[in-house]
């Protein structure tokens, strides 16, 4: 039984590991290229310059912090989409998509912008920032990179990347050992403490709970894969904005919620697909869309 556990936990948390040790070997690879190139044989090594180089790889590490997350990113895509794809054919069931498909996207869209868009105004509104230098901080770093490279990584590669990990891999292998709720509450408790700084831990187990329930409503994982790009993309365009005066954010926090809350509603509403089950001699043919 301690086995079987065991081999569960890590089943769970092996996608996780996986991801840290991809962050890791990127991180020193691309130290030691930088030093390779910077160093030769004639140097004479020394306390001076140990501190020197520590001080300029740090320094490299933090001003390209988005092209490296999308380097990790990439390399993490490459391995979770086929993890995945063995998971969904484990599957004792299958399931068929109702048309026209794209009604599902775009109640997703509607909902992602809508919510987004109101968290961010009622952040900025409180100055919830002033309270976490550390979020301030990366969020410095982050968006001090050329704007094609945040739209490029921070839009596309690490929703991607995140939702291959959490709402794939990670929630697929809970809800397989237990009920979809445990899943659920487990898979954005994990994706939100994988964020670090309070602030994001809590904004990112409340989107995880939304974007597991936009996921099970439509049966699709493309679902939350685009909900989750259209939310990091419009959280890039609201830092475009100008500054809000106190009715605006009132206005915009209310207005924005409403519209947020009607994508939901319509994802609730709406039925986008049925479940197939299948024979065991069939298993392994599962699918999402």
């Amino acid at each position: 039984m301690g086995n079987s556990n065991f081999k569960k936990a890590w089943g769970i948390l092996s996608p996780i590991v996986i991801y840290l040790v991809v962050e890791r070997c990127v991180g020193f690879l691309v130290n030691f290229i930088y030093l390779y190139s910077v160093l030769d044989e004639d140097t004479v090594w020394t306390d001076a310059l140990e501190d020197q180089l520590y001080e300029q790889v740090y320094e490299l590490q933090t001003n390209h912090i988005v092209l490296i997350a999308g380097i990790v990113a990439l390399i993490c895509i490459l391995i979770f989409w086929p993890k995945l794809r063995k998971e969904w054919m484990k599957r004792p069931y299958r399931l068929e998509m109702y048309r026209p498909a794209y009604k599902k996207y775009i109640y997703a869209v509607i909902a992602s912008v809508g919510l987004t868009v109101s968290a961010n105004l009622a952040i900025n509104a409180f100055h919830v920032f002033k309270y976490a230098y550390d979020y301030v901080e990366v969020s410095r770093l982050i968006y001090s990179e050329p704007v094609v490279l945040q739209i490029l990584v921070i839009g596309i590669l690490m929703p991607l990347c995140e939702e291959l990990l959490f709402r794939g891999l990670v929630y697929e292998r809970i809800t397989n050992y237990s009920s979809e709720k445990a899943g659920m509450i487990l898979t954005s408790l994990l994706f939100g403490f994988f964020h670090g700084t309070w602030i994001q831990i809590i904004y990112a187990f409340v989107f995880s709970m939304v974007m597991i329930y936009a996921y099970k409503r439509t049966g699709s994982f493309w679902t939350p894969v685009l909900f989750h790009i259209v939310s990091n993309l419009s959280a890039l365009v609201f830092r475009q904005l100008p500054v809000f005066s106190t009715l605006g954010f009132s206005v915009g926090i209310v207005a924005f919620a409403l519209i947020g809350l009607g994508g939901l509603y319509l994802l609730k509403q709406g039925e986008f697909f049925s479940m197939v089950r299948l024979d065991v001699s069939d298993t392994g043919t599962g699918k999402a869309d």
